[in-house]
């Protein structure tokens, strides 16, 4: 049988727990392009204006909206229909003046919340190497690669200044962190201790939070304070 080709579309049914739309009002809905996100963790710019922010009533309306220029990511205009946006992108909607923040909510659903701007914003450290002329790089987990010192670590957090680092935040007892994935995801606290994994069993964090004490493995949690 012949290749069919990249889908564009993906059926509402099957779609993952992430997107957190209806899945019964239509059949399908559009795939986001692969990218700085995971197929897992994103989710189309067009499907953000039609379900999340009620702009756009079909994709038609969406993709005229992107077309014209009206919808920024990140201090960036996006024109494709497919764009994947995830946890941290910010987007800007210049008819209405607003902003907003792509955030994590109950058991890791996507949840959009205003942005003023003044907000501090942390990126998770997911990657570490050094590049030619031995300058230390790191990868966060919106995709953005940037120079760092050796005292950025994976799995510390940052914030940004004019394109640069400006703060480091480090995976510690004490931190405060979010929890970004799983069960407990958008469960905020103090972490406890960190209990290093071995071969067969992953590095978990324990967390102390509102709701009690919790643990969860260490990709879940994101440093979000000192």
């Amino acid at each position: 049988m012949a290749s069919k080709g990249n889908n564009r579309h993906v059926k509402r049914i099957a779609s993952n727990r992430y997107l957190h739309i209806e899945r019964k009002v239509r059949k399908y809905v559009a795939k986001p392009n692969a990218g700085r996100h995971t197929g897992l963790s994103s989710i189309s710019i067009t499907t953000v204006l039609k379900e999340k922010l009620a702009l756009a009533k079909n994709s038609f309306e969406a993709s005229k909206a992107l077309k014209g220029g009206s919808i920024e990511v990140n201090g960036k205009v996006v024109k494709d229909p497919r764009y994947p946006v995830g946890f941290g992108d910010i987007i800007h909607v210049k008819p209405a003046k607003e902003s907003f923040v792509v955030s994590v909510g109950n058991k890791g659903a996507v949840e959009l919340k205003k942005h003023s701007g003044k907000e501090e914003q942390a990126f998770k450290v997911i990657g570490k190497y050094l590049a030619k002329g031995k300058e230390t790089m790191v990868r966060l987990h919106n995709g953005s690669v940037l120079k760092a010192g050796k005292e950025v670590k994976v799995n510390d957090s940052v914030t940004l200044k004019n394109g640069s680092i400006d703060k480091v935040m480090k995976l510690q007892e004490g931190a405060s962190c979010l929890v970004i994935r799983g069960v407990h995801a958008s469960e905020e606290g103090r972490i406890k201790s960190i209990k290093k994994g071995t071969a067969t069993r992953p590095t978990t964090v324990e967390i102390e939070g509102k709701q009690g004490s919790t643990e969860t493995l260490l990709d879940n949690v994101m440093v979000i304070g000192r």
